[in-house]
């Protein structure tokens, strides 16, 4: 292996990867480390990607339930999470295979299986686990992309407690599922997680410290969310301080905690508990970021909107720095990155946390991009809001699926769209147009005089433009 590389990545996830594979068909060498020893980070392994193939699989199970709106008959008996497993990991598999071809195709990327650790801010020590040897290797740039991980809960009985790890990992998800799930956590993974397992026929219990699931999402999204989730018989608890988790008789776990308001004592016994809190910025200890003086946070490595550290030649896109832990805001930060390395540090490409669609795979979808209604007053931006039915629109009869609504949060200012939510029949697949119209400044004006195709969803958002 080379000793001197244009580029050294520390990590192959969705903040490595994009910018390393940039760098190298650009005509730079460039070293990528990686303790998988190929692309995707978690978000292939055991986050993104294998966990909307479960919620596909999932929602089949429930449409087939509901066949008799289409003119059809049709049953399911309950759904077999072995076959759903191993549709999981074909998927998976079919990725990783994919992205090796992706590697062999880059003739100036090296790709290691293994670890890496700063020696000097030029220097690092690459332990390769396929040839069982350490190096130290030297990068003119080095770009810091190890993700996240799994946060810890910290109380008593964490240890029972399953995670993203349990459910979705490639080759190592459990084998079975219980008929009763505990979800600590009611954010966008917690919400997913409740909605797929449901729909699998599985009882859920969804609990969340703070006010209402969701938290930080807009208002009337919430509470659609949550009125059809209770009806699907999700119980949904919030308001909840969970302390502790035990065993009890008959194999089961019992929840221990405190209502938040009126600090009363509560408890809930399951089958099974998992957690969906979130993730936080993996910065390993032996990672050695005080060699080059690198500065960090709880919350991840401090970079500016160019991805630029305090160490000039050593950037930090994706999870590490904790601006937007998304997988498709990481790949953005990873461009920005390269750009900026292959430019010299001469680029006008930016990161915007807000401009980053945020969705929520379950049924019903929902999305937000930009600022809410509340956080665009938060800020000082004075806007009003316009919102057309969901259920108005030709695809949600057709699909029996029309609840929810498209929201626009306009500007007073200069009449531009500073936001966009939506929640309801493919509120995910609206994030792509509602994240342009963000970024780009568009009015209403701008997106009434577009044309979407009928009979698809899209049409809710420029018909509300029209109607402005």
């Amino acid at each position: 292996m080379n000793k001197i590389f244009d580029v050294v990545v520390i990590g192959g996830g969705g903040g490595g990867y994009p910018a390393a594979l940039r760098i190298a068909h650009s005509g730079r060498s460039v070293l990528m480390i990686d303790e998988k020893g190929n692309l995707g980070g978690n978000c292939l392994f055991e986050g993104c990607v294998p966990s909307k193939a479960v919620r596909e699989a999932a929602s089949l199970a429930m449409r087939i339930r509901g066949a008799e709106y289409f003119g059809l008959e049709a049953e399911i008996e309950l759904p077999r999470w072995d076959r759903i497993r191993a549709y999981k990991d074909r998927i998976q598999t079919h990725r990783y295979a994919q992205h090796q071809s992706e590697i062999e195709e880059a003739a100036l990327l090296t790709m290691v299986r293994g670890v890496g650790r700063f020696v000097t801010d030029h220097n690092i020590a690459v332990e390769d686990w396929d040839r069982e040897t350490t190096e130290v290797i030297t990068g003119h740039y080095i770009i810091i992309a190890t993700g996240s991980e799994i946060k810890g809960l910290g109380i008593p009985g964490a240890e029972y407690i399953w995670n993203s790890h349990h459910l979705f990992a490639w080759h190592e998800a459990v084998r079975e599922l219980p008929l009763d799930v505990t979800i600590l956590g009611g954010g966008y993974i917690g919400v997913e997680t409740a909605s797929m397992l449901s729909s699998l026929g599985i009882h859920v219990t969804l609990l969340e410290m703070a006010p209402s699931i969701l938290p930080g999402m807009d208002q009337d999204l919430i509470k659609v969310m949550a009125g059809h989730m209770s009806q699907r018989g999700i119980k949904i608890e919030t308001g909840v301080r969970v302390e502790g988790v035990s065993r009890v008789v008959g194999g089961q776990y019992r929840v221990s905690g405190h209502r938040v308001f009126g600090n009363r004592p509560a408890e809930w016994v399951t089958q099974q508990v998992i957690q969906a809190v979130g993730r936080t910025p993996s910065l390993p200890a032996d990672l050695g970021l005080e060699k080059p003086g690198v500065d960090y946070t709880a919350k991840g490595i401090v970079v500016d909107d160019n991805m630029h550290t305090n160490v000039p030649h050593i950037y930090a896109p994706g999870d590490v720095n904790g601006l937007s832990m998304l997988f498709h805001s990481a790949v953005r930060m990873s461009e920005i990155a390269a750009h900026e390395i292959l430019r010299d540090g001469h680029t006008e490409d930016v990161f915007n946390p807000k401009e980053m669609p945020q969705t929520v795979f379950a049924d019903p979808e929902a999305m937000s991009v930009g600022f809410t209604a509340d956080e665009a007053r938060a800020a000082g931006i004075k806007v009003w809001e316009e919102t057309r039915p969901m259920g108005v629109e030709a695809k949600a009869q057709i699909m029996g699926n029309t609840e929810g609504f498209l929201k626009m949060v306009v500007s007073r200012q200069n009449g531009e769209i500073v936001g966009m939510q939506a929640v309801g029949i493919d509120a995910a697949e609206l994030s792509s147009v509602a994240q342009i119209a963000v970024k780009m400044g568009l009015t209403p004006r701008d997106l009434a005089r577009m044309t979407f195709a009928h009979p698809t969803q899209f049409e809710v958002i420029d018909r509300l433009a029209r109607s402005i």
